[in-house]
């Protein structure tokens, strides 16, 4: 399971950043809402990563 949630969240990650710097570099505007949703899913990546981080670590 630990694996799991690395992995999506990794994605997330990775997704939400490229999808980002690809919506700043673009010379033509956005479409309307584009940049607000891969704000949420890199933010959910980085939640996800949190979560394994404090569920891993033993007390």
């Amino acid at each position: 399971m630990g694996i799991f949630l690395l992995l999506v969240s990794l994605l997330c990650i990775a997704a939400g950043t490229w999808q980002l710097i690809g919506l700043i570099k673009a010379d033509e505007p956005p479409p309307p809402g584009s940049k607000p949703l891969w704000i949420i899913i890199t933010g959910i990546g980085v939640v996800l990563f949190f979560l394994l981080k404090i569920f891993a670590d033993p007390m």
